[in-house]
């Protein structure tokens, strides 16, 4: 095996489970949403891609708020109804927690790069609108959209030919597989005395380089191993109280 290693970025407990995890990679800060199983209010923090805490334990007041993006340096939540998906509200904070605008009026409809599309709630459909993240101002027509975090990758079940120096593996299900610049990533999991492992295989195009241990000891397979940032990995732990993250 040629010599090579991965390294860990961090590792991040929260007080809660994790409900949600959005990104914005121009800033590198990650949005985490948790919610309190006692008020079931949304619970903000934001790190950035070494783990440091940038925002703690901001508290919503009403449940019905729920994390929808970061983008210059903006947290952009969406409010949710008990008897439909999305109701009227919009609401962007700083990263310090504080209120930059809220729109009572408006239902979120989507999320590009740069601006949020909106409808006032006196239309059923039409008459769409677009909120600018970083002025705040709104327009009928933002130019050229761009997808939101069209830069985060997932790696795709495979169901090919393994690889040689795969083939010994006691691979439990289908195996994933994306790229790191001129690396292959292959992650897959494994069982031991009836505890699941989800691993990593690091390879070029003929050769593996190293392999190493993400997640041990779960009662089950995790459907989703990770999300990828360039070189980046992020994890989410078994019990989702943890996010892990390692540069390959």
């Amino acid at each position: 095996m040629t010599k090579y290693t991965t390294f860990k970025a961090f590792e991040k407990n929260f007080p809660y489970q994790i409900w949600k995890i959005v990104v914005d990679a121009s800033t590198r800060q990650i949005a985490v949403e948790l919610r309190d199983a006692k008020s079931t209010c949304a619970i903000l923090y934001i790190i950035d891609f070494e783990g440091k805490e940038i925002l703690k334990h901001k508290q919503m007041d009403e449940k019905e708020w729920t994390l929808e993006a970061i983008q210059h340096h903006t947290v952009v939540l969406k409010r949710v109804g008990d008897t439909q998906p999305v109701k009227e509200g919009i609401l962007f904070l700083d990263i310090q927690g504080e209120p930059r605008h809220l729109w009572q009026e408006y239902t979120w409809i989507d999320t590009y790069c740069d601006v949020v599309k909106v409808r006032h709630r006196n239309f059923q459909s039409g008459f769409e609108e677009y909120i600018d993240i970083e002025t705040l101002k709104k327009t009928s027509s933002p130019g050229k959209t761009h997808e939101y975090c069209s830069v985060i990758k997932m790696p795709i079940p495979y169901s090919g030919v393994l690889p040689t120096y795969l083939q010994n593996a006691d691979i439990q299900d289908l195996p994933w597989i994306s790229r790191a610049a001129d690396r292959i990533l292959w992650s897959y999991h494994t069982k031991e005395n009836e505890l699941y492992y989800l691993n990593l295989s690091v390879a070029n195009k003929s050769d593996l380089l190293w392999t190493q241990s993400l997640l041990s000891d779960m009662p089950k397979m995790i459907p989703q191993p990770y999300f990828q940032i360039e070189n980046q990995l992020f994890l989410m732990s078994y019990n989702k109280r943890e996010i892990v993250s390692y540069l390959v």
